[in-house]
């Protein structure tokens, strides 16, 4: 009803002006021009000053490779072993660099499978710098393995993986995990990946309290991503939308990868075999 009312009142109001500028056209018909012309160059400079702030418009290109394309053949490049002798590398940083030799592959091997996701567009490719610069120390350099993100065949993101208070008995490791261009992406794409990363690094599953707190951590960086768009900043810059980042970090144990892992290296063996 008060939206009713509302159209109702600016109907009245768009007519009685109406009649106004009827009654004064013919001896004011120059000033009233002017006046029109001006409130349009002034909301002409508004929106063209709206849109300048919006992000560039992005290439037909690079959207089809974003959404239509098919995943990338990853080509990792693993860095080399640590040396026990480096500044920073311990005992728990050899063992986690050699256990998590094959997390690419293992990773890989579940966001291609067809039983689970069909089509899957999501890989990761090792890159081969082990010093890390989201999960670095303050006081000195931190080891682990570091992962470019693709989605299809664009580099969409960084993993970054270290130990914390590790041994191959009790895989704990952190993960910082970066991804642009989320907008672009369903939510559902993105959430999907984010669990099934953590699904290799911590006990991801219904009853724990590693499932808890990595939803909580995934949807609080998700959520933040939304919240971005909508702030009104105290500097200006509420009107400047992006292409969307998040941000999570994740932690726990990675038992799920160790049983994957040996799961691929015997499928391995049997092509092998086979072979």
């Amino acid at each position: 009803m008060d939206g009713f009312w509302r159209w109702l009142l600016f109907v009245l109001l768009g007519a009685a002006l109406g009649l106004v500028v009827s009654s004064l056209w013919t001896s004011y018909s120059f000033e009233i021009l002017t006046i029109v012309v001006f409130l349009n160059a002034m909301a002409t400079i508004a929106l063209w000053q709206r849109a300048a702030r919006r992000p560039e418009k992005l290439r037909k290109k690079f959207l089809n490779n974003l959404r239509r394309s098919k995943p990338i053949t990853p080509k990792h490049e693993p860095p080399p072993p640590l040396k026990a002798d480096t500044y920073g590398v311990g005992k728990e940083e050899l063992q986690f660099f050699s256990d998590f030799e094959d997390f690419a592959n293992v990773v890989n091997w579940w966001l291609g499978d067809p039983d689970i996701h069909p089509n899957g567009p999501w890989r990761l490719q090792e890159l081969p710098k082990s010093e890390l610069s989201t999960l670095g120390g303050q006081y000195h350099p931190t080891y682990g393995r570091r992962y470019a993100v693709f989605h299809n065949q664009v580099r969409v993101g960084l993993i970054e993986v270290r130990p914390w208070q590790y041994s191959t008995e009790s895989p704990h490791v952190i993960a910082h995990i970066e991804l642009d261009w989320v907008r672009l992406l369903p939510l559902g794409t993105i959430r999907s990946f984010l669990t099934d990363i953590a699904l290799h690094m911590s006990e991801y599953r219904s009853g724990t309290i590693e499932y808890l707190q990595t939803n909580q951590a995934i949807d609080l960086a998700m959520m933040d991503v939304l919240w971005k768009t909508q702030e009104i900043s105290e500097f200006g810059m509420d009107d400047e939308p992006s292409h969307g980042e998040i941000e999570v970090e994740l932690e726990g144990l990675a038992s799920f990868y160790f049983d994957r892992r040996e799961a691929l290296r015997r499928q391995a063996a049997k092509a092998k075999q086979q072979a």
